[in-house]
């Protein structure tokens, strides 16, 4: 080995050297570093887990609040459908209350109007007969000739306020 210039002591040396270099920096360089990755690694191991659980989370989640979303919508569905059958039947009952009190009205207008007919008739009645018992009292008292009773009952309506025919036969 002397030939080609390689001293066998300094190559064992050397080697010695070299191996203790290589083990110095597998224990002190290499390895940290090698555990430093392992934990670097394990830890963007558990982060992807975290990750991927949170998002299934998120995913549930999202689930649930859709259901719940459906779910209240549904409720909002019924309150409205519910309303609109408690508003129609208001307005219904509403309607047959107004129709039956218009009828009630309707029946006792008829009613007091038919009251006040008969009693204008009545009085019509007793007027025409205190008209007719006064203008045969006065023909009675006085026998006349028929232009004269005729303007004697004209006259009488006159005083009793009704209106003058001019000419009547009696």
């Amino acid at each position: 080995m002397d030939a080609l210039g390689i001293n066998g002591w300094q190559l064992i040396i050397q080697l010695v050297a070299f191996i203790v270099f290589i083990g110095l920096l597998w224990k002190f360089a290499v390895g940290p570093i090698t555990n430093l990755l392992d934990e670097r690694q394990d830890k963007i191991r558990e982060s992807m887990e975290s990750a991927e659980r949170m998002q299934a989370e998120l995913k549930d989640t999202q689930a649930r609040n859709e259901q719940v979303l459906q779910e209240a919508r549904r409720e909002a569905q019924e309150i409205v459908a519910n309303s609109r059958t408690t508003s129609e039947q208001l307005i219904a009952r509403a309607r047959e209350e107004a129709a039956a009190q218009s009828d009630e009205y309707l029946e006792r207008a008829r009613g007091t109007l038919r009251q006040e007919t008969e009693l204008a008739r009545q009085q019509l009645r007793n007027e025409v007969a205190d008209l007719a018992v006064m203008a045969a009292g006065r023909i009675v008292r006085k026998e006349l000739d028929p232009a004269a009773q005729s303007r004697l009952i004209t006259e009488t309506l006159a005083e009793a306020g009704g209106p003058s025919t001019g000419t009547t036969n009696a």
